[in-house]
């Protein structure tokens, strides 16, 4: 049994939990901004179901992508960071969808074990990190961090 305290850390590239790319599921969730009752809000969905969480029903590939010209993912911060010890479910990030001009990326992949024997609607937290891209009149660029916080039920409600 490990000792690591894995609240301390973000999901690592390095950090694959040997999933088969080929026969895993693919789960696409998409963050935006849009608006709702006169606020500006980013919304964040599961592309097939239209979810505000993602489910994990098996071993799967999570792929999060940023729509939109001024969402990109965090400089300052990994993409995604879990909250909990559950967090050693989730690993070998990996991004994609490179600005080279904003040196920012737009795409976020990672691994998601599922929780064989968990109680249902087990909530893991975790955090997609962006930066909201601001253009001035005069068209200096500067960002202002964001982090959205949806949860991964792993296993999902029934």
């Amino acid at each position: 049994m490990s000792t690591i305290n894995y609240t301390q850390f973000g999901l690592s590239p390095r950090f694959d939990l040997g999933l088969d790319e080929v026969n895993a599921c693919s789960v696409v969730y998409e963050v935006s901004l849009s608006v709702v009752d006169g606020q500006i809000v980013l919304t964040h969905v599961d592309a097939k179901t239209g979810q505000d969480y993602i489910a994990v029903t098996e071993n799967c590939y999570i792929t999060v992508k940023l729509l939109g010209d001024q969402l990109y993912l965090s400089k300052a911060y990994d993409a995604i960071t879990t909250k909990e010890e559950l967090s050693s479910y989730y690993g070998g990030l990996v991004y994609e969808d490179y600005n080279e001009k904003l040196d920012r990326y737009k795409t976020v992949r990672f691994q998601a074990l599922f929780n064989e024997g968990g109680k249902y609607g087990t909530v893991h937290p975790f955090n997609i990190n962006v930066d909201l891209l601001q253009k001035a009149a005069d068209g200096t660029v500067s960002w202002t961090g964001l982090s959205i916080d949806p949860d991964i039920q792993n296993p999902p409600p029934r």
